[in-house]
C-alpha cells in the first residue's frame, strides 16, 4: 500500500478544492492588467472566460481545471466580472477539447508554469525531505508543500501524489533521525534500555510501567522512590546523548507516544526504533520526575511546618492548663514566705512544709524561661520532623543536579556539606559550616551557646532550598517547571521570531499614573466631607452597602426563565452531546496522538467523556452504556484526550456560545470571571490532595475555571487545595484558544494580589476583583500622605519610583514572554509570588501593582455601577459551580484519581460537558423565547438578561447513559418544544 498522510476524507478533498467563499475568491483571484490582455487575445466570450478561469486555477488551488467541474458560483461570478462577460458563457466553456487544452499550453507557456516531473519533482523531493526534519505533522508538511508548489509555479498533479511525496518525506526524516540516534548509543545503553521493558519489578510489573505509576501519597519513602526512579533513568546514560535541535519536535512526538505505550508495544517494535522511543520517553518521564520529586520535597517540607505547629498549639495548650496549677502552687509559696516572715518563723521549714524544693526550682525555671522576651515559634519543634529528612535529604541532594544564583552560594555549599555528611551522625560538622543562608527566625534555634545545633542547622537548610526552588533562586536544568527564569522567559527554539516587546518609557508611565493617582486620592478626599460620616470611622473607609435588587423584577425574571424552560425538551445527556456534536463537530479535535485523526466511533468517545465528567468511571460506563467495552473507552482516553485537544474542543463550544443570539444578552462578551471549585477526594485518590481547614479535615483537590460573561466556559486547572489562586488568574484569559476577545478579569479574593494586578495592566487588561476586607487595606502614593488629608492614616509607605526604573527592562520580559504565551502565566507568577520581599524584581512588580490597586481601590469606592458589575459576574462562576457539581455526582462526588494528569482529564471534561449544555439551553432557550413573542407575548429585553443557560432540570445526567435512535429532530437539527396550546 502507498504511503498515505492520516487525513479524513474530506480534509483529503478540501486540499485541492475550489474556493468558495468571498474572501478566498477575492484573495487568490484577482487579474491585474497583465492578466486582462492575455485573455483579451480570445476571440469570443466563452473562450475569454474559459482563459481566465484555467488561469485563476492553475494559480490557486495550483491545479488544472477538470473537464465537466462543477464551478462554486461566488468563484464564477467574481472571474466574470474582472474579464467583462457574462457568467452564462461558461455553458459553452471548452465544447471543443483541443481548445482547452491549446489554451492550458498557452497559458503555462506565457505565466510559466511547468509540470511536477523530472527534474522539479527531485527538487521538491529534496526540499520535502530537508522540511521534514523539523514537522511532525504530515499534514502541515503537505500544506507546506502545496504553498511551494503554488510559489514556484509548478502545476500540482493531484492530491495522490502530492501526498504520497509527503508521506515519503516524512517516513524518510523518521528513519534518518532513528538512524542517526541509535547509532549514537552504546551497547551498555542499549542493553539498558531494553531491560526496561524485558526486566520485571515484579511478576506483573515492567520497569517502565513502574517509572509511569503516579506519583503516590506524601512521605518521605515516596520521595525515596521517585528519586530512585530518576536516579534509574539517570543511569541509563541518556543525557550523554545529543540531539540537533532540529530533531527535537519529532522526539518530543516520540515521548507523547512512548508514555501510552504498553511494554508488550515496546517489544513488538523494531529493535532500533523502539530505542529511540524509549529513549524520547526516558527524557520526558526525566523532566516529570524531576518536578514531582522537588513538588513532594516541598510538601514534605510543608508538612513538617504543620505538624511543628499543630505540636505547638498543643504545647501552649498543655502549658496554660499547667500554668495555672503552677501558679496556684506560686501564691501558696508567697503566703506561706509572707506568713513564716511576719511570725518569726524559720522560712525554709516552712517551705518544705508544703512543697519540695526541688518542684520550687522546676517551677522557677519554666516560669523563667516563659518570661524570656522572645516567644515561642514553630521552629522550636520542627526538629521531631528531622527524621523525614535524615535519609531522603541528602538523596534528593545527591540526585538532581542543582544551580542557582551568585546570591545562593553560601547555600549551596550547605546542600554539599549535606550531601556529604549523607546523614550519617559519626561525620561531624565541618568546623566552616556555611551559615549565611540561614534566615533570621532560625538563628535562635541553630546557633545555642555558641554552638551549631546540627539538626536544626539541616532543617534550615533544607527550608531555605524549597524556598530557593519556589522562587527560582535555585533551579534544576532537567526539570520542566524549576528551570531557570532566563530559560522560562526565553522563546522556545521552534518558536516565530517575534519582535522584542517594549512598555515604552517608563518615566513618561510613571508621570502619566502618578498623576492620575494623585487626582483620584485627592478628589476622594475632597468629597468626603460631603458623605455620609459612617463611610469614614475609627482610620478605615467604610464602603457604602449595594442595594438590593427590585423584588418585582426578581419575580418577573423568575417567571420568565420558568415559562423558558417549562418549553425546552427534555433529553439525555448522551443525546445532548450528540446533537452539540452535529452543530460544532467539536470532536474533530480529539486527534489521535500518533495519527492525528479523530474519533472513530463517536458514541465510545462520548460514553468516555460522559465517565470522565460524571465521576463515574469507564469500568461502570462500559457495563451500562453499551457503547464499547472498558478496553475501548480506555483507548479513547488513552490516544485521544489530552490537554492541547481539550483546549482545541473547549474553544470550539465557547465561539458556539458567543455566536447564540440570546447569548449577547447575557453579556457584552469581553469580559470573563475565575473562580475555584473544591472537590473531595477518596480512595486511592486521597492520597493526591491536601487538607484545607476551611472545607473540613478531608483532603480536596481545586478546579480553578475561568468562564466569559456568556457564561462560556474558556479553561479550566487542577490546583492543590491549599494553593493560591491569585496566581492562576491569568492562565485562562491569555490561555485559551478561542476568539473571545477578553478585556477584563473578575475574581474573588483567592485571586487577589498585587503582583497580579501589575501584570493585568501591563498587559492592557482590566483586573476587577472582589476584594474581601478592602477597607483593611493601605492606600499608596507617590506623594507624602497628609496630602490627602483624612485618608493620611490609610496609606502605606511611599512609593518607590526608582524601583520601577531600574527594573523596566526585566519587567518588559516578563510580560512579553505572557504575552507571547512562551510561558504559563502561572509559572512565573508562582516563581515571582515566592520571592522574599528583598527581591528586587518582585518588589518592583509589587509597586506597580500597589499603584494600579490604589487606583482601582478608589474606583470601587465611587463607583456603585462597578461593584454591582463585579458581584454579577462572580455570581455567574458560582452558578456555573452548581452545574458543575451536578454533572460530577458520581461517587459522591469524589474524585478517585490519584494522579495529577488523571485529574486533568477528568476537570477538562466536566468543563467540555458544561460547556455543551450551556450550548444546548442558549439554542434552546433562544428558540423558546421566539416561540413566546410569536404567540403574542410581551417579553420585556431587560428580563432576558435574567435568564441563565445554566438548567439542567430537563437534562438526564444519571444512569441511563444510552442513545436514542430517533429523536424527532426538524431540518434544522432541532427538537420540538413543548408548546402548551392556547386556552
Amino acid at each position: 500500500m502507498p504511503a498515505r498522510i492520516p487525513m479524513t476524507e474530506r480534509q483529503r478533498a478540501a486540499l485541492l478544492a475550489l474556493p468558495d467563499s468571498e474572501a478566498a475568491v477575492v484573495r487568490h483571484h484577482g487579474l491585474d492588467a497583465e492578466d486582462l490582455a492575455a485573455i483579451g487575445t480570445a476571440r469570443t466570450p466563452a473562450t475569454q472566460l474559459s482563459y481566465a478561469l484555467q488561469l485563476c486555477c492553475l494559480r490557486y488551488p495550483g491545479r488544472h481545471l477538470r473537464a465537466g467541474e462543477l464551478l462554486p458560483a461566488i468563484m464564477l461570478d467574481h472571474i466574470a466580472e474582472q474579464v467583462g462577460v457574462d457568467a452564462g458563457a461558461v455553458a459553452d466553456f471548452a465544447r471543443r477539447a483541443p481548445t482547452r487544452y491549446d489554451q492550458l499550453a498557452a497559458i503555462k507557456a506565457r505565466f510559466g508554469f511547468t509540470d511536477l516531473s523530472r527534474p522539479a519533482r527531485g527538487i521538491m523531493m529534496n526540499w520535502l525531505e530537508t522540511e521534514a526534519m523539523a514537522i511532525v505533522d504530515g499534514r502541515i508538511l503537505l500544506d507546506r508543500l502545496l504553498d511551494e508548489l503554488r510559489t514556484r509555479r509548478i502545476v500540482i498533479p493531484g492530491v495522490s501524489v502530492v501526498e504520497r511525496m509527503t508521506a515519503e518525506a516524512m517516513l524518510r526524516a523518521e528513519a534518518d533521525l532513528i538512524a542517526a540516534v541509535d547509532n549514537n548509543l552504546d551497547a551498555d545503553m542499549r542493553q539498558r534500555l531494553d531491560a526496561l521493558v524485558d526486566e520485571k519489578v515484579h511478576d506483573r510489573q515492567s520497569r517502565l510501567s513502574w517509572l509511569r505509576e503516579p506519583e503516590p501519597r506524601v512521605a518521605s519513602a515516596s520521595l525515596a522512590e521517585i528519586l530512585e526512579k530518576v536516579a534509574l533513568i539517570h543511569r541509563t546514560g541518556i543525557s550523554r546523548i545529543t540531539v540537533d535541535p532540529v530533531h527535537e519536535p519529532r522526539l518530543t512526538q516520540f515521548a507523547r507516544e512512548g508514555v501510552r505505550y504498553t511494554a508488550q508495544a515496546f517489544q513488538q517494535m523494531r529493535t532500533s526504533r523502539r530505542r529511540v522511543i524509549l529513549l524520547a520517553t526516558l527524557r520526558d518521564l526525566e523532566a516529570t520526575l524531576t518536578d514531582a520529586a522537588i513538588a513532594m520535597f516541598a510538601a514534605l517540607m510543608g508538612r513538617a511546618h504543620l505538624r511543628a505547629r499543630k505540636r505547638l498549639e498543643q504545647r501552649v495548650a498543655i502549658s496554660g492548663r499547667e500554668g495555672r496549677d503552677r501558679l496556684m502552687r506560686i501564691a501558696t509559696v508567697l503566703e506561706t514566705v509572707s506568713r513564716a516572715a511576719r511570725a518569726g518563723e524559720d522560712i525554709a521549714a516552712a517551705l518544705r512544709d508544703i512543697m519540695p524544693l526541688d518542684m520550687l526550682d522546676a517551677d522557677a525555671a519554666i516560669i523563667r524561661r516563659t518570661a524570656a522576651p522572645h516567644r515561642d515559634d514553630v521552629l522550636s519543634e520542627i526538629a521531631a520532623e528531622y527524621r523525614t529528612f535524615k535519609r531522603t535529604g541528602p538523596q534528593f541532594l545527591q540526585t538532581l543536579d542543582f544551580h542557582g544564583r551568585a546570591g545562593t552560594a553560601a547555600l549551596r555549599n550547605a546542600m554539599m556539606v549535606l550531601s556529604d555528611l549523607d546523614g550519617d551522625w559519626r561525620k561531624p560538622l565541618p568546623a566552616d559550616v556555611p551559615l549565611g543562608h540561614i534566615e533570621r527566625r532560625w538563628h535562635r534555634h541553630v546557633v545555642v551557646a555558641g554552638k551549631i545545633d546540627r539538626t536544626h542547622w539541616e532543617m534550615a537548610t533544607y527550608g531555605a532550598l524549597a524556598n530557593a526552588l519556589a522562587s527560582g533562586d535555585i533551579w534544576v536544568p532537567r526539570s520542566r517547571l524549576h528551570r531557570s527564569l532566563d530559560v522560562l522567559l526565553a522563546p522556545s527554539s521552534g518558536a516565530a521570531l517575534q519582535p522584542a516587546f517594549s512598555l515604552g518609557d517608563p518615566d513618561a508611565w510613571l508621570d502619566q499614573r502618578a498623576a492620575q493617582l494623585d487626582s483620584a486620592l485627592r478628589n476622594v478626599a475632597h468629597n468626603l466631607a460631603g458623605r455620609d460620616a459612617a463611610l469614614f470611622a475609627g482610620e478605615r473607609l467604610r464602603f457604602p452597602k449595594e442595594p438590593k435588587d427590585d423584588d418585582a423584577k426578581d419575580d418577573e425574571g423568575r417567571h420568565l426563565t420558568l415559562a423558558c424552560y417549562d418549553m425546552l425538551p427534555a433529553t439525555r445527556i448522551t443525546d445532548l452531546l450528540s446533537q452539540v456534536e452535529r452543530w460544532t463537530g467539536f470532536t474533530r479535535h480529539f486527534g489521535h496522538v500518533s495519527t492525528g485523526l479523530p474519533p472513530g466511533d463517536e458514541r465510545a468517545f462520548l460514553a468516555t467523556l460522559i465517565a470522565e465528567a460524571t465521576n463515574l468511571g469507564l469500568s461502570r460506563m462500559a457495563e451500562v452504556c453499551g457503547a464499547g467495552s472498558r478496553r475501548a473507552l480506555l483507548r479513547m482516553q488513552t490516544w485521544h484526550m489530552r490537554e492541547e485537544t481539550f483546549r482545541a474542543a473547549l474553544a470550539c463550544l465557547t465561539d458556539a456560545i458567543h455566536a447564540e443570539p440570546i447569548a449577547a444578552w447575557f453579556g457584552q462578551g469581553h469580559r470573563a470571571s475565575a473562580d475555584g471549585q473544591a472537590f473531595y477526594l477518596g480512595g486511592p485518590g486521597e492520597a493526591g490532595g491536601a487538607v484545607n481547614a476551611h472545607y473540613g479535615r478531608d483532603p480536596v483537590v481545586k478546579i480553578y475555571t475561568t468562564i466569559t460573561d456568556r457564561y462560556a466556559p474558556l479553561h479550566q486547572t487542577v490546583i492543590a487545595g491549599t494553593a493560591g489562586e491569585a496566581i492562576h488568574a491569568l492562565d485562562g484569559l491569555l490561555g485559551h484558544d478561542s476568539n473571545a476577545d477578553l478585556t477584563a478579569l473578575h475574581v474573588d479574593g483567592g485571586g487577589v494580589s498585587d503582583i497580579v494586578f501589575a501584570t493585568m495592566h501591563l498587559l492592557g487588561l482590566d483586573f476587577e476583583p472582589r476584594i474581601p476586607r478592602l477597607s483593611d487595606r493601605r492606600l499608596y502614593a507617590f506623594e507624602p500622605s497628609k496630602r490627602y488629608g483624612r485618608l493620611a492614616p490609610l496609606f502605606g509607605h511611599r512609593l518607590n519610583r526608582d524601583l520601577i526604573v531600574s527594573h523596566w527592562p526585566d519587567i518588559e520580559r516578563v510580560i512579553g514572554a505572557m504575552r507571547n504565551r512562551t510561558v504559563t502565566p502561572s509559572l512565573i507568577l508562582k516563581k515571582l509570588s515566592a520571592y522574599r520581599q528583598q527581591n528586587s524584581l518582585a518588589a518592583a512588580l509589587r509597586e506597580i501593582g500597589r499603584i494600579e490597586r490604589t487606583l482601582f481601590t478608589v474606583r470601587w469606592f465611587d463607583d456603585p455601577a462597578l461593584r454591582r458589575t463585579v458581584t454579577a459576574e462572580l455570581n455567574k462562576g458560582e452558578a456555573r459551580n452548581s452545574l458543575a457539581r451536578a454533572v460530577a455526582f458520581h461517587r459522591l462526588g469524589r474524585f478517585r484519581d490519584r494522579g495529577l494528569e488523571n485529574q486533568q482529564t477528568r476537570a477538562a471534561a466536566l468543563n467540555l460537558v458544561t460547556a455543551a449544555i450551556i450550548l444546548f439551553n442558549c439554542r434552546y432557550l433562544g428558540r423558546a423565547v421566539d416561540e413566546m413573542r410569536q404567540r403574542g407575548s410581551q417579553i420585556d429585553p431587560a428580563m432576558l438578561s435574567r435568564l441563565s443557560p445554566l438548567g439542567w432540570d430537563r437534562i438526564n445526567l444519571a444512569g441511563d447513559y444510552v442513545w436514542s435512535d430517533h429523536l424527532g429532530l426538524d431540518a434544522s437539527g432541532l427538537m420540538p418544544l413543548l408548546i402548551k396550546p392556547l386556552p
